[in-house]
């Protein structure tokens, strides 16, 4: 039964209450004036009494007028009250549909994918299937997860400063910005090759009421907006906001317990883990792999010499020749003191000597030290940790035959 339907139900049966109560007080005070007549009472004494009816009669219709308004005034609270857990009730289900989705991953961008793909399913938001999330990285906004669009729009919105178009402002001000139709909208900056007509809303993402993010979302032009879903879209902002500092703290975690703190370079833990991902493909399918170890000559004498700090300096020198000289699929491992290694997946033993010799010759010209290294290559039947202990003994042979020097184990 809708609203209007309850409206019209209590007006009907509160307008049958009146004729009741009017229908029998009119037949007491008839029948009160014929009992009278028939006793034939005084005539003064029969206008007094009628005038008590008539005064009692407007008693009773004051009491069933503040009565009525009372029950009116009931009844409208009572509909407020159900609008206000109907929309109290559709806000808990769609955080709980928003809350489902972001439960379902703790990667920062498979979670933000699974949050935006939820929310442009939601009916009531009446969004259409496009929209984004920008993450906030110090001055600037990073475009990490977005949908249905295309490629004219990537090219200009993959990073965007603080303050620029409507994202920008809403990281700026941390307030969610509507737009009816940006191609009118001063405040839309940034044009692009096919750029149509569409509505704009804006969720800043906070957390602790700092704006972590943005959500941008597309709807047709001239929409309407009530209070009730923009409070929605204010909860649900503050909801993406925690899961994305949470998300990020994982990720934090995750990269310390894999990665050496001083170098950056990946640990010891971290090797194990993508050698033995890449050792069973190159047993699988028969695929090249080289790993190159290297180490600081004279090391302990370099530190002693110049102190802990400088000898801190060398080792990230070191580091970053090796992530220059190394390609997106190559991993390069601190694997312990001073002791390096580089795994090199699609590369067979000369081409890993190539690279060798190219890290030595870099270290060599661009810092303090030299470096000694060994290379080998995965050959059929060998195991996985033979790998690892031939690059090993390739390299105390390029120490004992004179260092600053590339040894072949084959």
């Amino acid at each position: 039964m809708t609203e209007n339907d309850n409206k019209n139900l209590f007006h009907s049966h509160f307008k049958s209450y009146i004729w009741v109560v009017a229908a029998v007080w009119t037949i007491i005070v008839a029948v009160s004036l014929v009992w009278n007549l028939w006793w034939s009472i005084p005539k003064e004494h029969i206008l007094i009494m009628s005038a008590v009816h008539v005064f009692m009669w407007v008693l009773v219709l004051c009491g069933i007028f503040v009565g009525g308004r009372k029950l009116i005034r009931t009844d409208q609270m009572r509909i407020r009250a159900a609008k206000e857990m109907k929309d109290l009730n559709t806000e808990l289900s769609v955080l709980f549909t928003i809350s489902a989705a972001i439960s379902r991953t703790i990667d920062l961008n498979d979670l933000l994918s699974s949050i935006l793909t939820t929310i442009v399913k939601i009916d009531i938001f009446k969004v259409e299937p496009k929209g984004g999330i920008f993450i906030l990285e110090g001055n600037r906004m990073k475009l990490v997860s977005h949908l249905g669009h295309t490629d004219s729009f990537l090219n200009t919105h993959k990073k965007m400063s603080i303050g620029e178009c409507l994202c920008g402002k809403a990281a700026e001000t941390g307030a969610i910005i509507i737009s009816k139709n940006c191609m009118d909208d001063p405040r839309h900056t940034i044009v692009y090759p096919g750029m149509t007509p569409h509505g704009h809303i804006i969720i800043p993402l906070k957390s602790k009421n700092k704006v972590v993010g943005v959500l941008y979302l597309y709807l047709e032009t001239n929409f309407d907006m009530d209070e009730a879903k923009l409070g929605m879209f204010t909860s649900i902002g503050d909801q993406i906001g925690l899961a994305v500092v949470n998300a990020r703290l994982y990720e934090r975690t995750k990269r310390s317990s894999l990665h050496d703190p001083l170098t950056g370079l990946a640990n010891r833990r971290f090797m194990a883990i993508i050698l033995k991902r890449n050792f069973a493909n190159s047993v699988r399918f028969k695929r090249p792999l080289s790993v190159i170890m290297l180490d600081i000559d004279h090391f302990k004498a370099y530190n002693d010499t110049h102190g802990h700090n400088k000898g801190d300096n060398a080792l990230v020198d070191v580091a970053k020749v090796l992530l220059k000289e190394s390609r997106e699929i190559d991993l390069a491992v601190r694997y312990g003191g001073e002791e390096f290694l580089v795994l090199l997946p699609e590369t067979d033993l000369e081409g890993a000597r190539d690279v060798a010799e190219r890290i030595r010759q870099t270290i060599e010209a661009t810092t303090n030290v030299t470096v000694s290294l060994g290379v080998t290559s995965y050959r059929e039947k060998m195991h996985q940790e033979e790998i690892v202990i031939k690059a090993d003994k390739a390299l105390y042979m390029a120490k004992n035959n004179g260092r600053n020097r590339v040894e072949v184990s084959k």
